[in-house]
């Protein structure tokens, strides 16, 4: 006759050998008359499915309180309405009933995972109180849906460090990338990322296309984008700016796989991309990003475009897309317009047209850059234009017209910089008080520029693009002009 502590330690041991044992056999013999043999659910929705449902994934709690004080009211399962009442079976079963049945539930395409009885014994005696059935909307606040994977198959990112006078997109092809990693969720996403500059990214990918016939692809970013369908571009979003910039493309497909490419660029400031498809066998339109793709433009990129008054430039003294921390630009009438950097003391930016757009500064705080207001901005000046001498910003001087002289020290030389606008680009005089004769270096540009021409009046430029200065005791004028093609 077996010992009554003996018979305790085996009755002790028998959840965990009905968990690991009859899993499949509990769930068919409680759950399959309602939610399907396989999970498939209920014949003409008497159950939600089981199978491959988000409501069975990640947090096992969610399905132990359903199955611990049942389910009442609307919730959504994959993508269809449900209101029915799913009745309690905690009194019916025990903690280690109920682990192993949804054990084997987790395997209908859950992602698999064993859940503890331990588990349903510590939730049971926390509610062990409760009578009521719960509600959708309650289990979701506490435990909420896991992300659903997205639909694009062996994802694959690629990143690029590009240089900061990058503004276009670049031949990805032609560049090797600075690191490669699959995108185990299936949507294209800019995790990782989402706070530098100067980068780009590639996805690639596989698309499923269930049916033949004409399909949508929308994207937005910020900054520019585009995307492919088996080699051949169907969407771009081109140019720097903001979210907002929403573009779509149609192209015809048959069943099978789609390459799925898609190509980024960031320049500065914010980074955002959103992409989503639509057509014959998919439901609506579906995300292939982390990221919706807007309608429209958010109020808090709002353009606010400052334009110079009559004879009078107009000045923007703040972070400006492109250049450097302590950037001065300057908007002439006439429609031509610079940026001088006092880090460098070096005239950086030049571009015809429209001057800048301030919104980006004003609606946001911190290091946020705003934006030339033009397709052509044309990069003047890396690095000291004084090679091999020191130089120390004194600060500017303002005409009546608001046009600035810039004021600084190069060597103990006292210079004084003057832009102007000139017939077709910027006139650019140096004054220059020097204490005896010599000379000076003077790089205008630090390299060439297509779509812009220089011209040292009087003076002849050396293979390195930089000029010889002559000094004489006292001052030197020396004018320089930037043509824009």
């Amino acid at each position: 006759m077996l010992s009554t502590r003996f018979l305790a330690s085996v009755l002790a041991l028998q959840p965990i050998f009905v968990q690991a044992e009859d899993g499949p056999l509990l769930y068919q013999t409680y759950c399959s008359a309602c939610h399907g043999a396989a999970g498939q659910g209920g014949a003409e929705g008497a159950a939600p499915p089981l199978a491959k449902s988000l409501w069975a994934q990640g947090d096992p709690d969610r399905m132990i309180k359903v199955v611990l004080h049942g389910l009442m009211g609307e919730i959504e399962v994959l993508g269809k309405e449900y209101n029915l009442v799913m009745p309690p079976q905690g009194a019916v079963l025990n903690d280690g009933q109920i682990a192993a049945i949804l054990t084997h539930v987790r395997s209908f395409g859950n992602g698999g995972g064993k859940v503890p009885f331990e588990r349903v014994a510590a939730v049971r005696a926390k509610f062990e109180e409760r009578e009521a059935y719960w509600k959708g909307d309650e289990l979701l606040k506490e435990h909420p849906l896991p992300s659903p994977p997205g639909p694009l198959k062996n994802l694959i990112r690629k990143f690029y460090a590009l240089p900061k006078e990058q503004r276009s997109m670049p031949d990805y092809a032609k560049l090797e990338e600075n690191a490669s990693a699959s995108q185990p969720k299936g949507l294209i996403s800019l995790e990782g990322y989402s706070e530098q500059d100067h980068f780009g990214l590639v996805w690639e990918g596989e698309l499923t296309v269930k049916r033949e016939g004409e399909f949508s692809f929308s994207l937005d970013s910020d900054d520019t984008s585009a995307l492919f369908v088996d080699g051949e571009k169907v969407v771009e979003v081109p140019g720097l700016g903001g979210m907002g910039r929403t573009k779509t493309g149609k192209v015809s497909l048959h069943p099978g796989v789609a390459k799925i490419r898609v190509e980024y660029l960031e320049f500065t400031g914010y980074t955002g991309i959103a992409a989503s498809w639509s057509g014959p066998g998919v439901r609506g339109n579906q995300l292939l990003s982390t990221s919706e793709v807007a309608k429209k433009a958010k109020p808090s990129i709002k353009m606010i475009e400052l334009k110079p008054e009559g004879t009078r430039a107009v000045h923007y003294r703040n972070f400006i897309a492109g250049t450097g921390n302590r950037s001065f630009s300057v908007g002439y009438p006439g429609g031509v317009n610079l940026v001088f950097n006092q880090e460098n003391c070096g005239l950086e930016l030049i571009w015809p047209g429209r001057f800048i757009d301030a919104g980006p500064r004003w609606n946001n705080r911190g290091t946020v850059r705003s934006f030339p207001l033009s397709g052509q901005v044309y990069h003047l000046q890396k690095g000291n234009p004084y090679p091999g001498r020191t130089f120390s910003f004194q600060g500017m001087e303002l005409d009546d017209h608001e046009y600035p002289t810039f004021c600084y020290s190069v060597d103990g030389l006292s210079v004084r910089d003057r832009p102007q606008p000139a017939e077709k680009g910027i006139e650019r005089t140096l004054t220059i008080e020097s204490k005896r004769a010599g000379e000076l270096v003077f790089a205008p540009i630090s390299q060439s520029v297509t779509g812009l021409t220089l011209e040292g009046r009087g003076l002849t430029a050396r293979e390195d693009g930089t000029f010889h200065l002559p000094l004489r005791k006292g001052d030197n004028s020396f004018t320089f002009h930037y043509g824009i093609q």
